[in-house]
């Protein structure tokens, strides 16, 4: 794993800062923050399943507590933002490799990533991302790329409101 590239992946987010004005929280993303999000994707995909250096390293500098469930909250207009940071949060909550050799380390990351969405607004703005989609499929439109969404966000349930043992 390449720190330094994953630094500079995760610098490249944005921000998450309090306004002067009005004491509220606010995030800034940063200029590149969608292929910063596509690089973080590309590097967990890459990530070795045995030691998941790139998950525990996103963890330890807290990614998605500071930048991924900040994006989903304050750039919902930004649907590509959005969906490209649930793919994020999907692959860091992939399940544990039984034959990993820091499995409680693993779970104790995990355990802090699900306090982080269950404790924010996040899951309330992705369950939001399937309107257009439930609607289409009311109306017998519903489209491949409605059937990848739907699949996108079950896969973030299943996951993330699942246990943490192996089998998810």
């Amino acid at each position: 794993m390449d720190t330094e590239d994953l630094s500079g992946i995760c610098a490249s987010l944005g921000i998450l800062e309090e306004e002067q004005t009005t004491n509220r929280m606010v995030y800034t993303k940063g200029d590149h923050c969608l292929d910063a999000l596509k690089d973080l994707l590309r590097f967990l995909r890459r990530d070795d399943p045995q030691t998941r250096e790139v998950f525990k390293q996103v963890c330890r500098w807290n990614i998605a507590s500071k930048n991924l469930i900040p994006i989903i909250e304050h750039c919902q207009r930004d649907r590509n933002l959005v969906l490209n940071s649930v793919k994020v949060l999907v692959f860091l909550s992939m399940p544990i490799e039984p034959s990993s050799s820091d499995i409680p380390e693993q779970i104790e990351y995990l355990w802090n990533l699900k306090f982080f969405v269950t404790s924010s607004d996040a899951v309330a703005v992705i369950v939001s991302l399937l309107e257009g989609p439930l609607e289409n499929l009311e109306c017998e439109l519903f489209s491949e790329d409605d059937w990848k969404l739907l699949q996108l966000v079950l896969t973030f349930f299943h996951w993330w409101f699942s246990g943490l043992s192996s089998s998810g």
